[in-house]
């Protein structure tokens, strides 16, 4: 996939470069009937408030037209590159005083279908001003590709911030948290699909959901929750047993400071070229007790770095970190990312990973995600995991224990593929957020739900990205696209075109051009 244009530099805008493009654009909009007479009858006020009142904790607040081209909000960019729409305004009830903004998005265009919008972190919108690099399905997307649409933000924000999720007193908001779990996003996709039946005078065909991280758990969610909301789901890196994520990513904060040792972030570099270059261990979870991994191991001690060479007790706090967290008596409270996983800053500086970082104090700083839902289970806004010891740790591992809905483990999808849903999940084993041996894990619990891995298989795959990162394109292996995944979801629900590969890609963004193409099976 190749298409030459002139990109011109958006720092405070990129999405508008890339709506339209092959990488973002699988429906072909010009052939689509256009509805804008009947929206323009049935997409009333009137009409929606009608409709509306009789949605618990909904409130109607307005319809506004936007001819093509003339968007935008506070404080942003105009989005100069959609088609005519009508956007729904509705107020949401989710909780502890709070209210969502929660939209509904009709396009002149229409394709018959519709698409709801998952979030990434603890938020339940992605936000979709800052989205166009990221392989990540926003409502400008969704839009561009002829999809009714609908987001609510949970009034929860949108930019990857999980401190609304505590009172002003500190205590936690667990109605707030409880609508995040799947709520607000289940209700958001019913009164969606009403607004969008009743401004079309037809119900759509089908119902798609497309998440990353978090929003991939959502997807999971509401695939095992609310089985009859969506006929296609993708997951991308799902943030499932979420749990095992908090304390994985966490891990290396605490081990450095309890261990009193910190290790140069070039020391770290420098085992990942080295287990990168190291075709037995390259893609495989860390075991020390392995021998290809022994071999690794046994090479480390002495190896030149630009900050001197790596120590033994480098060495030991290095094992220690990539072995993940344990129990004192042994016991796994996270699955580890190993040294084949780029744990340390890109030189643009990207916030949204969970690279090891260094504070301006020059402690060990990891994304704050982690750290923020562990405050939730601390019951502590304030809690900084610098200061936690290793039993203060295993202490808040003891404790997720009072709140299991937050794992996100349940697995059982057979009931939406009893109904014919279809379901694929792509996960690179380079990520460096979503730990990849847990989406596996979670993939092998789904399989004991089905009677057989064929009637899996014809509802549910797993595509493994060889060395892929976390909702990417560019600098990791390569990934799905956006447009790729979603035609493959789109032939599958509407055609019954199982798809046993994916097209991969690495591209370069800044050249618009791919750089590394091929395809991957599923590996259920």
């Amino acid at each position: 996939m190749k298409r030459k244009m002139n990109l011109v530099k958006e720092p405070d805008s990129s999405i508008n470069v890339w709506l339209g493009h092959p990488l973002y654009q699988w429906v072909d909009v010009a052939g689509l009937p256009d509805y804008s007479d009947r929206l323009r009858a049935q997409a009333t006020s009137d009409a929606m408030g009608r409709l509306l009142i009789h949605g618990p904790g909904l409130s109607f607040r307005g319809v506004t037209y936007y001819p093509a081209g003339q968007y935008t909000e506070p404080g942003k960019a105009p989005l100069t590159a959609l088609g005519p729409f009508w956007e729904v305004r509705i107020e949401q009830d989710v909780g502890d005083g709070h209210t969502a903004a929660f939209r509904v998005y009709l396009p002149a265009k229409w394709n018959g279908c519709f698409m709801g919008i998952a979030g990434g972190g603890t938020n339940n919108e992605i936000d979709w001003y800052t989205s166009g690099r990221f392989n990540v399905l926003s409502w400008p997307v969704a839009l561009a590709n002829g999809y009714a649409c609908a987001a609510s933000d949970n009034d929860s924000g949108t930019r990857l911030n999980c401190d609304w999720g505590f009172k002003a007193d500190g205590t936690p908001e667990w109605h707030h948290i409880e609508s995040w779990i799947g709520r607000a996003l289940h209700e958001t996709t019913v009164w969606g699909k009403a607004v969008t039946t009743l401004a079309y005078g037809e119900a759509p065909k089908k119902s798609y959901l497309q998440g990353t991280s978090g929003g991939g758990r959502q997807v999971l969610t509401e695939g095992v929750c609310y089985p009859a909301d969506y006929d296609g789901l993708w997951a991308d890196a799902p943030a499932i047993y979420q749990w095992d994520v908090v304390f994985a990513s966490l891990w290396p904060v605490v081990v450095e400071e309890n261990e009193h040792h910190v290790v140069p972030l070039e020391k770290y570099q420098a085992a990942y070229a080295l287990a990168r270059a190291d075709q037995a261990i390259g893609e495989r979870p860390f075991d020390e007790d392995d021998p290809d991994f022994k071999a690794y191991l046994n090479g480390l001690v002495g190896v030149a770095t630009t900050a001197g060479p790596i120590t033994q007790r480098d060495f030991e706090v290095m094992v220690k970190t990539w072995r993940g967290p344990f129990t004192w008596d042994g016991r796994r409270m996270g699955h580890s990312f190993g040294p084949a996983i780029r744990q340390w800053p890109l030189p643009f500086g990207n916030p949204l990973y969970g690279y090891f970082r260094r504070r301006p104090d020059g402690r060990l700083l990891v994304m704050p995600i982690s750290e923020q839902i562990l405050r939730w289970l601390a019951a502590d806004p304030k809690m900084d995991i610098h200061d936690l010891s290793y039993d203060d740790f295993e202490a808040l591992w003891v404790r997720r224990q009072e709140h299991p809905e937050w794992d996100f483990g349940r697995s059982d999808l057979s009931a939406f593929a009893a109904r014919g849903g279809k379901l694929i999940i792509t996960q690179g084993t380079g990520d460096p957020v979503v730990p990849f041996v847990n989406t596996f894990a979670y993939v092998k619990d789904m399989a004991k739900h089905f009677e057989s891995a064929d009637a899996m298989a014809d509802a549910c795959r797993l595509y493994r990205m060889p060395y892929a990162g976390h909702s990417i394109l560019d600098w990791s292996g390569p990934a799905v696209s956006l447009a790729d995944g979603m035609a493959a979801l789109t032939d599958w629900v509407e055609k019954g075109e199982a798809p046993d590969t994916l097209p991969i890609q690495r591209y370069d963004f800044d050249h618009d051009m791919a750089l590394i193409t091929g395809t991957t099976n599923y590996k259920n």
